[in-house]
C-alpha cells in the first residue's frame, strides 16, 4: 500500500538507490501529477531555519533544463526532496547500451547544460553548486533535449556526508581527490546560533547611542588551502563562489569547491559521451581526443575544461557556453567550402569529361547555399548577441563575390541577415545596438561616466577603462586582488578606484595617476565630486580625500564594526552594502555585519545616526538626495524602504513589500523600484512621478541617465524608457543582466557569469523624418493622400486628417463604430479615400483630403470570417481570418506557397519587383515584410504604415511618419563595407 509523506506526497514505486538516498516515483495529490522522491536518511547538521532558507532558495528555481523542486520535508527521521517527475531515461544507460550519440548532439547537449548551469551558479546570492554532474544524473527526454537531475541538495545545505554524494569517480574533479574529506558546516552552525534581533523601524529621532558590544554574524573566516589560496596571485580565478561550496580538509587545511568543479565534472561527462569511455581519475593522465572521436575544436574545448589546474580551466559556465557557440568559426560547412575550392579545378576537368557536369554545378551550388545559410543564422546569433559588426561580417560572407556557373544566387536568409545586421529599415527613435567587448574575464562591477564618455569594467585583478563609442581599451590598471574592489568616475576627468598600492585618482584625459591614498576597496565620491571615501575590507574606518589633489580631509571611525564582506571575496561583489557620501562629503551611510546602518557625520561624530542597531535584513542600497537619505532594507520574504531627514534626524515615511525595493539617488531625485512599478520622488516636493511599467515582469536592476531609463527585469530581459515612461525598446537576453550603466545617450550592460560587454547608443532618425501629428492622437493605422500633402490617421471610431506640420485639416466619427466590420484605404493620384463597410452592409467611402463623404451605398451583408483576398503581378492571395495566407499562382492557379501565420494580414502591395506584406500581430502591433519575387522574407519592416511614391512609411507612434527607400542588394553590401571598415579598428576580426 503507498504511503503518503507530509499529506500531499504519494510514495509509489522504488526507483532507483544508491549512497545518497533511495528515488521513489510518487504523486502529488494536491497538483494531481507525477512527482519524484528522493529519500535521505543521513543526519542533517543544519538548523531549522537556514534549511528553511536554503529550501525556499532550492523551491524557487526555474528552468526548461532543471526539474522542479517542490518541497523538502523530514517524517519519521527521513528527508525527502520532492520534485518534478522527468519522463525519459538517464545518458548512462545509452553508455552501457555502447549507443554514442553523434558530435552534433552532444554539442547540444552540453549548450543546454550550460545554460542550466549557468542558471544555477548565478542564484542569488551567491549560487548554487550542482556538484554531481554525470552522466546518470543527465535525464534525455523525449523531445531530444535533456535535464540535469539531482542538483545535490545536501551541497546547498551543508550536510554532513555532502561531499561524498556528489562524489563521482571519474567526473569529480581533482579537488574532490586531495584526500579524505570532511564537510565543513561549522560556518552555516555558528551563523545559526547567533540571535538576530528583531528589525527596528520606528525611530521618531536618530541619533547616535552609546556604542554596545556586538556580536560577529560572519565568524568563518577562510582557511587558506593547500597552496595558501592565493589571494595576492594574479592566477586568482574570476568564478563566483557559490554560497554552497563545501570546504574539505587536507592535513587541517581547506580545499574549495566552486564552479570550476562542476565544468570539470561537465567536460568528463562530455569525453565520455564522445568516446565512450569515462575519463582516468587522475586528470593528469586523461587522455586527449582525437579526431576519430571528435572535431579538434570540441577536443580543445574539451581539454580546457578538465584541466587539473582549476585557474587553467573556463572560469565560469558561461564562458564555456560561449565557446561552444563561437564553434562556428570552425564549422565544417563553412570550412569544406574553402577546402573544396582547391578541388574544384582538378575535378572539374574530369566532370566534363565524364559528362557529369550538371551533376557538378548542382551539388558546388547546394554546398555554398548550406554554407550561406549557416552563415546567416551565426550572423541572427550575433546581432542578438549585441555584436553588431560581428552579425554584419557574417552577413556579408553569406552573400557570394561573384557570379558563375558553380556559384548560387543570394539566399533571402543572407539578404535578410544582412538587412537586419545594418537595421536600414528600423527609424525609431531609442538605443540600438552599438557593438560588445570581451574582457580577459567576467567582470566584478562595472562604471559608466556622468556623460558617457568613458566605460570602466573591474575583473580578475585589473580595472580597464574604454572609450565609450569606439569600445577602444584607454587604460588597464592593477587593482586590489578582491572582488569587492570598486571603480567610480568623479567627473569626466578623474576616475577614482581601489588600486593595488591603494585608493588611486586617475587622469583620464592624461592618462596618469594623479594620487594614491591607503588600501581601499569599497569606495565613494560626493555628489559634488569632490571628496573620495574609501574603506578596506578588513577596516573599521573610511578615509576621506579630496579629489583635486589627494589631501587626506579625515578618517571616519565605525566604532569597532565591519562591513559585511564574503567569506571569500575572491570571486564576485555581492553589492549587497551601502557606502555612500551626499552631495557634499561631509555625511556617510554604512551598513554593517549584523544589519547594522549607520549614517555618520563626518565633522560632528556626536550628531551621527543610527537607522539599524542590528537587523536581520541582509541586502542594502541607497544613497543620499539633498537633505535625505533613502534606502531598501531586503531579506527573503519582507523588504522596506526608508526616508530619512537628515537634518531633523527623523523619518519622513516608510513603506513595505514581499518585493525587493531597488534604490538609487541622485540631485534630482529618489528612484524607487518594486515588483513591475519604477517611480521618482522629486527632491524638493517628494511628488511622485512613474519612470517605468514593465507589465508582469519584475524589475531586477534600473539605471537613470539624461531622462531616460534603462530596467532589466526577470525574464531575462531589458528594456530602455523615455520621459514619459515610454518604452523606447525592448530585447529579451540569455543571462540576467547583472550590471547596468545609463548616461550620455550610451547603455551599457554586463552579467557576472560571462565576459561580454554590450553597449547600445541612442539613436535619433530626424533626417527620415516626413510628417508630424499629435503624438496625443490615438489611432490604429496612418496612411498618405495620394497628392503626398496629407496623412489620415484613423481607427474604427474616428479619423484625422493633418498636413506635413500636423495641422488638422480635417476630423470626424464614425457612426455606430461598433457595428463596423473593416475599413481600406485605397489611393490614386486623382482621389484617395477610406472605405468603411458595416455589418449591415453600409458602405461609405470619406475623402482623404476632406472627410467628406464621397459615396455610399447599401449592399448584402459581408460574411463575418473577414475573409480577404489580394493581388499582385503574379499571385493572388486568399486570407482568412483563421489560418494562414495561402498563395496561387494567377497564370495556373495553383497554390504555390503559405505566408506567415503568427499576425493577420491587413494589405499586399506591389512594390517594384518586390512584395510588401503588412500584418497585424496579436499584441496589436502592426509590421511589414519585405519579400521576394519568389515570397521570400528578405527584410522585417517593424511599424509599418505605408508604402507610397517608392517609399516604406514607419509610424511608431511617437507624432512622427518617417520614411526611406527601398534598398538593393548592392547598396546593403556597400553599406556593410563601410560599416565594418569604420569600425575595423576597434573591432577583433574573426579568427
Amino acid at each position: 500500500m503507498a504511503s503518503v509523506v507530509a499529506g500531499i506526497y504519494e510514495i509509489q514505486e522504488p526507483v532507483g538507490a544508491g549512497g545518497g538516498g533511495i528515488v521513489y516515483t510518487g504523486y502529488h495529490l494536491r497538483l494531481d501529477k507525477r512527482i519524484v522522491l528522493k529519500a535521505d536518511r543521513r543526519r542533517l547538521g543544519t538548523k531549522t531555519e537556514i534549511l528553511r532558507r536554503e529550501v525556499d532558495m532550492l523551491k524557487g528555481l526555474s528552468h526548461t533544463y532543471i526539474p522542479q523542486v517542490y518541497d523538502f520535508v523530514q517524517e519519521d527521521g527521513v528527508v525527502y526532496t520532492v520534485m518534478d517527475f522527468i519522463d525519459g531515461e538517464s545518458l548512462d544507460h545509452l553508455l552501457k547500451r555502447g549507443q554514442i550519440p553523434a558530435q552534433p548532439t552532444i554539442i547540444r547537449w552540453a549548450c543546454q547544460l550550460l545554460e542550466a548551469l549557468t542558471y544555477l551558479h548565478s542564484r542569488p546570492p551567491y549560487g548554487i553548486l550542482h556538484g554531481d554532474i554525470k552522466p546518470a544524473n543527465i535525464m534525455l527526454r523525449e523531445n531530444g533535449d535533456i535535464c540535469l537531475i539531482d542538483y545535490n541538495i545536501a551541497l546547498a545545505l551543508g550536510e554532513d556526508g555532502a561531499v561524498k554524494t556528489g562524489f563521482s569517480r571519474g567526473y569529480a574533479s581533482p579537488e574532490h581527490y586531495e584526500a579524505e574529506y570532511e564537510s565543513q558546516n561549522r560556518h552555516a552552525k555558528r551563523r545559526a546560533d547567533v540571535t538576530e534581533r528583531e528589525d527596528s523601524t520606528e525611530i521618531p529621532r536618530l541619533k547616535k547611542e552609546e556604542n554596545t558590544e556586538r556580536k560577529d554574524l560572519d565568524e568563518a573566516t577562510i582557511i587558506e588551502n593547500r597552496e595558501n589560496t592565493e589571494r595576492t596571485s594574479s592566477k586568482q580565478t574570476s568564478s563566483r563562489l557559490m554560497s554552497n561550496s563545501n570546504k574539505m580538509t587536507y592535513s587541517g587545511q581547506a580545499v574549495m569547491l566552486d564552479v570550476r568543479s562542476d565544468i570539470y565534472s561537465l567536460g568528463a561527462t562530455l569525453y565520455h559521451l564522445l568516446s565512450g569511455r569515462r575519463p582516468a581519475q587522475d586528470a593528469r593522465k586523461v587522455e586527449s581526443l582525437g579526431p576519430d572521436v571528435c572535431s579538434p575544436a570540441v577536443a580543445r574545448i574539451i581539454e580546457k575544461a578538465m584541466e587539473p589546474d582549476p585557474s587553467m580551466r573556463y572560469q565560469s559556465a558561461r564562458e564555456m557556453l560561449t565557446a561552444f557557440r563561437r564553434l562556428h568559426t570552425k564549422d565544417p560547412r563553412v570550412i569544406r567550402h574553402r577546402r573544396r575550392i582547391i578541388a574544384t579545378a582538378a575535378a572539374l576537368s574530369v566532370s566534363f569529361l565524364c559528362g557529369g557536369t550538371g551533376t557538378f554545378v548542382g551539388l558546388k551550388r547546394m554546398d555554398q547555399t548550406k554554407e550561406a545559410l549557416a552563415l546567416s543564422e551565426y550572423s541572427a546569433n550575433r546581432l542578438a548577441d549585441g555584436d553588431v559588426a560581428g552579425a554584419v561580417r557574417l552577413a556579408l560572407q553569406a552573400v557570394p563575390k561573384r557570379e558563375d556557373l558553380l556559384t548560387p544566387p543570394v539566399t533571402p536568409q543572407a539578404r535578410k541577415a544582412l538587412t537586419d545586421a545594418l537595421g536600414v529599415y528600423d527609424l525609431a527613435d531609442g538605443y540600438k545596438s552599438l557593438g560588445t567587448i570581451e574582457l580577459p574575464s567576467a567582470p566584478f562591477t562595472i562604471a559608466l561616466s556622468p556623460q558617457g564618455t568613458w566605460f570602466a569594467a573591474v575583473y580578475q585583478y585589473e580595472l580597464a577603462v574604454f572609450d565609450t563609442e569606439t569600445r577602444q581599451k584607454r587604460a588597464v590598471l592593477p587593482i586590489e586582488k578582491s572582488a569587492l574592489s570598486e571603480a567610480v568616475f568623479a567627473d569626466e576627468k578623474v576616475l577614482v578606484y581601489g588600486g593595488e598600492e591603494g585608493l588611486t585618482a586617475f587622469d583620464l584625459t592624461a592618462g596618469e595617476i594623479l594620487w594614491t591614498g591607503e588600501q581601499a576597496t569599497t569606495l565613494a565620491v560626493s555628489g559634488d565630486g569632490k571628496v573620495a571615501a574609501g574603506v578596506n575590507r578588513d577596516n573599521d574606518h573610511a578615509v576621506l580625500y579630496r579629489i583635486s589633489d589627494g589631501t587626506r580631509l579625515s578618517e571616519c571611525s565605525f566604532e569597532g564594526q565591519h562591513m559585511e564582506v564574503p567569506v571569500n571575496d575572491s570571486f564576485a561583489n555581492p553589492g549587497n552594502r551601502i557606502f555612500c557620501l551626499n552631495e557634499t562629503g561631509d555625511l556617510l551611510a554604512v551598513s554593517f555585519q549584523g544589519g547594522g546602518l549607520w549614517i555618520f557625520d563626518i565633522d560632528s561624530p556626536d550628531d551621527s545616526m543610527i537607522v539599524y542597531e542590528e537587523s536581520s535584513y541582509r541586502h542594502f542600497e541607497g544613497g543620499f538626495c539633498g537633505d535625505y537619505f533613502a534606502f531598501g532594507a531586503n531579506k527573503s520574504d519582507q523588504s522596506q524602504f526608508g526616508l530619512i531627514d537628515t537634518v531633523e534626524g527623523t523619518y519622513v515615511g516608510s513603506m513595505e513589500s514581499r518585493d525587493h525595493f531597488l534604490v538609487k539617488t541622485d540631485r534630482d531625485g529618489i528612484c524607487l523600484a518594486n515588483g513591475n512599478l519604477l517611480v521618482r520622488f522629486d527632491r524638493d516636493t517628494l511628488g511622485e512621478t512613474e519612470l517605468a511599467y514593465t507589465g508582469d515582469v519584475k524589475i531586477t536592476g534600473f539605471d537613470v541617465g539624461d531622462g531616460d531609463v534603462l530596467a532589466a527585469t526577470e525574464g531575462p530581459g531589458f528594456s530602455f524608457y523615455d520621459r514619459g515612461a515610454h518604452v523606447l525598446s525592448e530585447e529579451p537576453c540569455e543571462e540576467p543582466c547583472d550590471f547596468l550603466a545609463l548616461g550620455g545617450g550610451y547603455g551599457v550592460m554586463a552579467d557576472r557569469n560571462g565576459p561580454t560587454v554590450r553597449f547600445m547608443k541612442r539613436e535619433s532618425h530626424e533626417e527620415a523624418q516626413m510628417m508630424s501629428y499629435d503624438a496625443r492622437y490615438t489611432h490604429d493605422e496612418a496612411r498618405l493622400n495620394g497628392d503626398g500633402n496629407s496623412v489620415m490617421l484613423f481607427d474604427y471610431e474616428k479619423f484625422r486628417i493633418c498636413d506635413p506640420e500636423g495641422e488638422i485639416l480635417a476630423e470626424g466619427e464614425f457612426p455606430e463604430a461598433e457595428q463596423i466590420y473593416d475599413q481600406q484605404f485605397r489611393r490614386s493620384q486623382e482621389e484617395s479615400f477610406l472605405e468603411v463597410i458595416w455589418y449591415d452592409g453600409t458602405v461609405r467611402r470619406y475623402s482623404a483630403s476632406d472627410g467628406s463623404v464621397l459615396w455610399e451605398e447599401k449592399r448584402d451583408p459581408p460574411d463575418e470570417d473577414l475573409y480577404e483576398e489580394f493581388q499582385t503581378d503574379r499571385y493572388r492571395i486568399a486570407s482568412p481570418l483563421h489560418g494562414a495566407p495561402v498563395v496561387y499562382d494567377l497564370e495556373s492557379g495553383r497554390q504555390v506557397k503559405t505566408l506567415e501565420a503568427d499576425g493577420y494580414l491587413t494589405y499586399v502591395t506591389q512594390a517594384e519587383e518586390y512584395v510588401i506584406t503588412e500584418y497585424v500581430s496579436a499584441q496589436g502591433e502592426r509590421y511589414g515584410l519585405l519579400l521576394d519575387e519568389k515570397l521570400e522574407t528578405i527584410a522585417c519592416l517593424p511599424r509599418l504604415c505605408d508604402y507610397a511614391d517608392g517609399k516604406l512609411i514607419f509610424d511608431y507612434g511617437s507624432g512622427n511618419l518617417r520614411q526611406c527607400r527601398l534598398y538593393s542588394l548592392q547598396e546593403l553590401m556597400a553599406l556593410g563595407e563601410t560599416y565594418l571598415q569604420q569600425e575595423g579598428g576597434n573591432l577583433e576580426k574573426e579568427g
